[in-house]
C-alpha cells in the first residue's frame, strides 16, 4: 500500500474554486477508482487556505492510473511535472511525501 500526504498552502484568490474541484476529484475518486482505498481533502479550520491531502493506493500503479485521470479531468500537466498545470496552479506551495506502509 502506497500512502500520499500533501501539506498544501491555497491561493487565497482561488480557495473557493479550489473547494469546487476538491470536491469534484473525491467523488469521482472515492469509491470509483479501482485501487483507491482513501482520498481525502481536509481544510484547517483556524487557516482555510491551508489543506492536508490523504491518499492511500493500492500500488504505484493504481495511484499513475489516477494520475492519468487527473489529466483527462483537468488538462495536460504543467510542463516538467507529473500533475495537472490547473490543479498545480492552485498552490502557493505544497509538499507531497509518499509512505510505503510496512
Amino acid at each position: 500500500m502506497l500512502t500520499v500526504i500533501i501539506h498544501a498552502k491555497i491561493k487565497p484568490h482561488l480557495l473557493s474554486e479550489f473547494i469546487e474541484v476538491a470536491k469534484k476529484l473525491t467523488a469521482d475518486t472515492l469509491g470509483r477508482r479501482k485501487g483507491c482505498i482513501s482520498y481525502s481533502f481536509n481544510q484547517r479550520q483556524d487557516k482555510p487556505e491551508e489543506f492536508v491531502i490523504y491518499e492511500q493506493w493500492e500500488s504505484q500503479e493504481t495511484l499513475d492510473a489516477h494520475i492519468e485521470k487527473l489529466k483527462d479531468l483537468l488538462g495536460p500537466e504543467k510542463e516538467g511535472e507529473l500533475l495537472p498545470e490547473k490543479l498545480l496552479n492552485f498552490y502557493e506551495s505544497a509538499e507531497p511525501i509518499l509512505y510505503n506502509q510496512i
